[in-house]
């Protein structure tokens, strides 16, 4: 999806336009690299099996930062599409885009290399907020003046890590971009370069001791994240009253495999994504066809994710037969599916109000579809689970 509103936005355009959608691009890559490495890394799911391996300091640095290489690739990709996107005259200024994309790749290697170094060695600093052997300023302003944020202390230097990250992201964007309005190409690369080097500098220091920083960074938030001592707050679950519009009889069920779902999988915020992407390519004029392809694979991403619910550790199959009927676990996984059917159509009654290219039929089209692929969903996941059990009795 960030490919292909990549290459739409960047149809037509000039050098200088470009560039300054590199440089727009490298700034929205900092916010993410701000907000993600601590989520992408952190605990790490093999840390059991690393200990009993015993890697040398080196082989885990190395390991730990290509998990985070799909991300920078996510940033690094568009980025290229951005640049050379250009069906009109693909191989006209080639010169300038190269420039243009290299700045942007260095702005955006320098904010992953910057964020990776500094939320990878933040396990020392976290601990010693919880322990109370750091931070007492700012236990003082909870205590006595009732300021600060209803989080666990330790939880505070990484949220402190994430606008620290981005303020840094930002200044050496706005730096770069400073620079080349200026006429100064040339120092347009340093503010990049410096940060790489700055990272790089201080993730060779660290390298010696890199062990013991990846053990203490993924210790602490494992007690976070999994109920330690320190345990953060964990978002509430969706209310059964909430669910007044799934019938009684499938009501329970239901309830229970949205919270299951809701537990695995971020299906609200992929949904947000994929509709902020559909009113980018209303708003660029994308072509009906172009349209449809995207919206069917958005609904049909979204009704499929309730595979999850089939899997073993979710949905005991015996189990699953006992408490309902093949086509009652159907009916159940159908509403599942159809949690999002608000939301998908308030978007495209959006697209209608807000824009002549389409019209209520259309939207009434899409409802129709989006039932029909619930229900198709649904009745696969059940036949492939509950079905399998009751032919193999």
């Amino acid at each position: 999806m960030l490919s292909a509103a990549a290459l739409l936005l960047a149809a037509g355009a000039d050098p200088g336009a470009r560039a300054a959608g590199l440089r727009l691009w490298a700034l929205a890559g900092a916010g993410v690299f701000a907000v993600a490495p601590p989520n992408v890394l952190f605990p790490d799911p093999n840390v059991s099996m690393l200990q009993r391996l015993n890697w040398s300091p080196p082989r885990l640095l190395r390991y730990q930062a290509r998990r985070l290489g799909p991300l920078v690739l996510l940033a690094a990709v568009p980025a290229v599409l951005v640049a050379y996107g250009d069906s009109g005259s693909p191989l006209q200024h080639l010169g300038v885009k190269t420039v243009a994309l290299g700045q942007g790749l260095l702005l955006i290697g320098g904010t992953a290399l910057d964020s990776f170094v500094h939320f990878a060695t933040l396990g020392a600093r976290s601990q010693a907020w919880h322990e109370g052997r750091a931070g007492q300023w700012y236990a003082r302003a909870v205590e006595e003046q009732g300021q600060g944020i209803s989080l666990p202390r330790g939880l505070v230097p990484a949220l402190f890590a994430t606008t620290r990250c981005f303020a840094v992201g930002v200044a050496v964007v706005v730096a770069t971009a400073a620079a080349a309005a200026n006429g100064l190409h040339g120092l347009a690369w340093a503010p990049g370069a410096l940060l790489v080097g700055w990272a790089g500098v201080r993730l060779w220091r660290s390298r010696a001791a890199y062990d013991r920083h990846f053990y203490h960074t993924t210790a602490f938030y494992a007690e976070v994240l999994g109920g330690g001592t320190v345990a953060a707050t964990d978002r509430e679950p969706v209310p059964y009253d909430a669910l007044y519009w799934v019938p009684a009889r499938w009501r329970p069920a239901a309830w229970a495999s949205i919270r299951q779902l809701d537990r695995r999988l971020p299906l609200g915020r992929l949904v947000a994504v994929a509709h902020l992407g559909l009113w980018l390519f209303c708003i660029r004029g994308g072509a009906p066809a172009f349209i449809t392809g995207y919206l069917t694979l958005v609904f049909t991403g979204q009704v499929a994710a309730c595979a999850v619910l089939g899997t073993p550790s979710a949905a005991p199959r015996p189990f699953q037969r006992a408490l309902q009927s093949v086509g009652d676990w159907i009916g159940t996984r159908t509403f599942v599916n159809l949690r999002w059917f608000g939301p998908h159509m308030g978007s495209l009654a959006l697209v209608v109000l807000f824009g002549d290219a389409y019209g209520w039929a259309w939207v009434g089209t899409w409802a129709a579809v989006h039932v029909g692929l619930s229900a198709a969903a649904a009745t696969a996941v059940t036949l492939a689970t509950e079905g399998s059990v009751r032919s193999a009795a």
